[in-house]
């Protein structure tokens, strides 16, 4: 019997920790419907930096997590709904996305929607992606999961997604931007569900027609969840610092003048740096330089750096707040 998984939480560290202790800590085969408060997921392989629009990670306050499954960055908020399947793979090895997107499709037709698979991994309404689908398999275990932009805030999916592609150099793979729909918008008039609704649907179609029933985390399940995403999933070095290697640059008017910013950034960390520009200084800009090496590519880490360093030394008449920006 294939236990069925509504999760309570919103939270995307806990509920992508629930989803990597499930798969490999457990023999069961799952099904978990969930949902993350805003958020923007990275791909396990993508350079987290080069997907985000990080003023508006900011602005709106979204969390920012990498999942332990290829593909590229999505935004998640409370009008996407997540599912994903866990299940004994046996010996095959390929990645088959059609098959664990079938009952969505299904679904989607007894109620009058005409989805269809597209490309390697997508869903499509009218030629309108509403679905990515990712994959992982590990010792004889597959985790297929994907989402389903039910009634999600589209202009915002744009915004935190979109960053100067000169700024960061990566070799990592990019996102590939797709015209994207709402379920919620191609439903007969008759059929005007909420979010919750829907989900309520999707757990109802599992039941009557796979072999799943209801079933909830455990004490202890959720006890180790909650100790993945402690050591994992609400970490720095997980959600950015493992990031593939890449370069910045970045070439600011400051109120000091002209500043332009270089970095090679390797596991998280300054590697090498150059500054250049028409800016004065009472100190050489080579020590200001030999302190940002083997420092972490982190905004809270390099404002304290500069606090600490006196900023104005290096560069007269600016803030740590003002230079700080040439770093993102």
């Amino acid at each position: 019997m294939t236990r069925l998984i509504v999760l309570k939480s919103t939270e995307p560290e806990f509920n992508l920790a629930a989803e990597e202790y499930l798969f490999s800590e457990t023999k069961d085969d799952i099904v978990i419907l969930w949902q993350n408060k805003n958020a923007v997921i990275i791909g396990r392989n993508q350079n987290t930096l080069s997907e985000i629009n990080q003023d508006s990670i900011e602005k709106y306050g979204i969390s920012v997590v990498r999942r332990i499954t290829g593909g590229g960055a999505v935004f998640h908020d409370l009008g996407n709904i997540n599912y994903s399947v866990i299940t004994s793979q046996g010996d095959e090895c390929c990645l088959d996305f059609k098959k664990f997107a079938a009952p969505i499709i299904e679904l989607l037709s007894t109620l009058g929607v005409n989805a269809e698979f597209s490309g390697r991994n997508d869903l499509l309404i009218d030629g309108m992606k509403f679905s990515g689908n990712a994959q992982h398999i590990s010792d004889g275990r597959v985790l297929h999961h994907g989402t389903l932009l039910y009634s999600s805030d589209l202009d915002r999916v744009g915004e935190v997604l979109t960053v100067n592609p000169e700024k960061i150099r990566s070799k990592a793979i990019r996102s590939v931007r797709s015209r994207v729909t709402n379920i919620k918008d191609h439903l007969p008039s008759d059929k005007n569900y909420t979010a919750c609704e829907f989900i309520s649907l999707v757990a109802d179609y599992f039941i009557n027609k796979t072999d799943c029933e209801y079933s909830c985390l455990s004490a202890q399940e959720t006890d180790s969840i909650e100790s993945l995403a402690d050591s994992k999933y609400r970490t720095w070095q997980w959600n950015y610092g493992n990031s593939p290697k890449y370069s910045f640059s970045r070439t600011a008017y400051l109120s000091c003048g002209t500043v332009q910013i270089e970095l090679e950034i390797v596991d998280g960390k300054i590697e090498k740096a150059e500054v250049f520009g028409d800016f004065f200084s009472v100190r050489p800009k080579e020590e200001f330089v030999s302190y940002l090496i083997g420092t972490e590519h982190r905004k809270e880490i390099l404002t304290s750096l500069f606090e600490k360093i006196k900023i104005k030394d290096f560069f007269v008449g600016v803030e740590t707040d003002e230079l700080i920006k040439c770093f993102f």
